[in-house]
């Protein structure tokens, strides 16, 4: 037994295929949803995201940002801000980001518009590299 999963961004549909299990981050923490899960309609928060695609009988994982998750009978549809598969991780790209955010945090005036956007960059760099870690 399966759930269509498919994953949206602004830029382009990531992902539209069958699972047989998907562990997404939600605003109140991890959540995993099989075939037949209640019907769901929560918010997406940074994180890594996984599937097990009964295609390819192996799991996907992605890092995904903010956004909303839609659980109904035979679908997970997740809208996300941005996302990207660990196959296309760019780890030195990764580092980058994450030396330009902590640069920022140093100077920027607290809970400015500023700082808070490199919270939000260095949170992303820091998962991205440790999916990155993960899966090698």
């Amino acid at each position: 037994m399966a759930i269509q999963l498919e994953i949206i961004t602004p830029d382009k549909i990531v992902a539209s295929e069958e699972a047989e299990k998907i562990v997404c981050p939600g605003i109140e923490g991890e959540f995993g949803v099989l075939p037949g899960h209640v019907p769901l309609m929560t918010k997406l928060k940074t994180g890594e995201m996984s599937y097990y695609g009964t295609e390819s009988k192996r799991d996907h994982y992605l890092v995904v940002t903010t956004g909303y998750v839609e659980v109904t009978k035979n679908k997970v549809t997740i809208l996300a801000d941005w996302c990207i598969r660990s196959r296309d991780i760019d780890k030195v790209q990764a580092e980058i980001d994450l030396n330009k955010a902590e640069e920022v945090l140093k100077t920027a005036e607290k809970d400015s518009e500023e700082y808070l956007k490199a919270k939000d960059d260095q949170l992303l760099a820091k998962t991205i590299l440790k999916l990155w870690e993960k899966i090698g």
